[in-house]
């Protein structure tokens, strides 16, 4: 039997671990639950495991682990930012993934998830990023990909990194992409990486947390900073660090969480600073890994800001290009943009004081600077936020 089981984030009803788009009770969405009772996990059996994601096997929702080596990723030092800054700085940099980005261990879980229940097809919504976690994760384990993106440069970049992969290019925002596989879901007994693959796929995220607490000696950092699109980073990182200390891994209080948004697309920046509920808005922001206005995970990562005592902000798009020049040029990381966006919340947190001085200081690189791909536009199928014409795109229409 299986040590966890879904539980809806609105009625609590405990579930079967198994692929569903919400609660069948009341339609909320579910997270995966433990039964702590029957784990047994400790440091000395942390560090027999792989250096991937699976060395905390026990602390994640999967059967099959996948032979995809994501995770266990460089924690280093950066002193000269951190002195200028005045805080003890160290970079997570998720850049050393198999793809170049943390949605590596995204893709695994949801790859692994797939396998422990029979989907052959992973299908997701997504910006660059995670279409090309996802592409790699199914050709690594033998699943069929589809990927949604919004019709342009990234799409195309995707689908020129993986030729065995079948992509969309939407022509709208990442929002009707995320409509569009909605309908798709409705259709086809897919795996969807933000729908009922979900729960179990982003708990992938965690996994930074257990690996910074490690990377630390079993400790705590004060504060960790990271960047916030749909805020499923932001969360999850939250929610590792509090089961590190559940699980008697790591004792102490939990680091604050500063999470920073593209002021194009803040909305829950937004909503932090009015202490409000979360409002969808219309992405304008040009940084595109981060133009996602209606947040999967919102309440959740306001939650844990409020809790910690961190804080969720709003960085100028232009800054937020400058910053990420300014990350490569005091430490030597080629960052993309989301990075330039955390370290810009970094700066606002210590200005304001919400990251004391002296402070330790984890800043989450969630990508490396994409390298040039070829505008492979010929491998893109060009179709509208409209599942008739995917249908048609893939021979399937009535």
């Amino acid at each position: 039997m299986n040590p966890y089981s879904l539980r809806c984030r609105v009625c609590e009803e405990v579930a079967v671990a198994e692929p569903v788009d919400s609660c069948r009770r009341c339609d909320g969405p579910t997270d995966v639950s433990y039964d702590w009772e029957s784990l047994d996990v400790t440091r000395a059996s942390v560090a027999r495991g792989a250096a991937s994601i699976w060395r905390y096997g026990a602390l994640l929702p999967a059967g099959a682990h996948v032979a995809y080596a994501a995770g266990w990723t460089p924690l280093v030092e950066a002193p000269r930012l951190g002195t200028a800054l005045g805080v003890d700085l160290r970079l997570k940099l998720e850049g050393s993934n198999p793809t170049g980005s943390f949605k590596d261990r995204v893709a695994a879980l949801a790859a692994s998830a797939a396998l422990d229940h029979g989907v052959t097809t992973l299908c997701c919504s997504s910006t660059g990023n995670l279409g090309d976690a996802v592409a790699a994760a199914a050709a690594a384990t033998g699943l069929e990909a589809i990927v949604l993106a919004p019709e342009g440069g990234e799409s195309a970049a995707v689908a020129s990194r993986h030729p065995g992969a079948r992509v969309f290019g939407v022509g709208g925002t990442y929002d009707d992409c995320r409509r569009l596989e909605l309908e798709l879901g409705a259709l086809f007994p897919w795996g969807f990486v933000s729908g009922n693959l979900h729960p179990f796929a982003s708990e992938g995220v965690k996994t930074i947390s257990f690996e910074i607490v490690e990377q630390l000696g079993w400790r705590f950092p004060d504060a960790v900073v990271c960047p916030a699109a749909s805020v499923t980073l932001a969360a999850k990182l939250a929610q590792g660090f509090a089961e590190m200390k559940r699980a008697g891994l790591a004792a102490g209080t939990v680091p604050r969480l500063v999470a920073g948004q593209a002021l194009g697309s803040s909305p829950i920046a937004q909503a932090f600073q009015d202490d409000r509920r979360i409002s969808r808005v219309q992405a304008t922001t040009t940084v595109t890994s981060l133009a996602v206005g209606d947040p999967s995970y919102g309440d959740l990562a306001v939650g844990a800001a409020r809790s910690t005592g961190g804080a969720i902000l709003a960085v100028d798009d232009s800054e937020i290009f400058e910053l990420t020049d300014l990350l490569n040029e005091t430490t030597g990381v080629a960052a993309d943009e989301a990075g330039g966006a955390a370290l810009g919340a970094l700066i606002a947190a210590v200005r304001d004081g919400t990251v004391p001085e002296g402070a330790s200081v984890v800043l989450v690189v969630t990508g490396a600077r994409p390298e040039p791909a070829e505008d492979d536009h010929a491998r893109v199928t060009a179709v509208e936020p409209d599942a008739k014409h995917v249908l048609r795109a893939l021979g399937l229409e009535s």
